[in-house]
């Protein structure tokens, strides 16, 4: 967590170091969704690490990923034809809430290998709290159930990076 608040403080200095650190999880455009669980389930303690398997099915994506959570299991809604990184993302998010939050570390805008963090929900408030909710969701973009991370096309990303002065 020091490495988001020293990053906070001084974004334009800090962005190599943050860019580097252990504090992110990089999910490339291709990457397997059940990785993507993997890797988040390393960021989180024994106990409250997501419960999830991989199950082959008779459709044109071939798995289905059931999560597991207080004897409920539930599959990740899926189309029909593929899996997505921002529905496993997504999906993940309202499993660990709202003990977790993971979010997408804007830096990473406009990339094919995008970046997030999760931590406690407790530890992103006292952030909010120390250097205001603008600018910690404006580098640290909450995972909501309408989110598009992956799924943008070009023209929404360049309009994004221009609304956030970055185009």
């Amino acid at each position: 967590m020091n490495e988001i608040r020293n990053f906070l403080l001084s974004p334009e200095e800090y962005l190599d170091t943050f860019w580097e650190s252990d504090e992110l999880i990089w999910v490339d455009w291709r990457e397997y969704d059940e990785s993507i669980i993997k890797y988040i389930n390393e960021k989180l303690p024994d106990e409250d690490k997501v419960k999830f398997s991989c199950v082959e099915i008779e459709k044109e994506r071939d798995v289905d990923i059931i999560l597991e959570k207080d004897g409920i299991s539930t599959a990740i809604p899926y189309a029909e034809d593929y899996t997505d990184r921002d529905t496993t993302l997504k999906s993940v998010q309202e499993y660990v809430s709202p003990k977790y939050q993971i979010r997408w570390f804007m830096g990473s805008l406009g990339s094919d290998t995008l970046a997030f963090c999760v931590f406690p929900s407790s530890q992103w408030e006292q952030l909010e709290e120390e250097f205001g909710a603008e600018k910690v969701t404006y580098h640290f973009a909450p995972i909501k159930e309408d989110s598009v991370m992956f799924e943008m096309d070009m023209d929404e990303v360049f309009d994004l990076l221009e609304q956030r002065g970055e185009a």
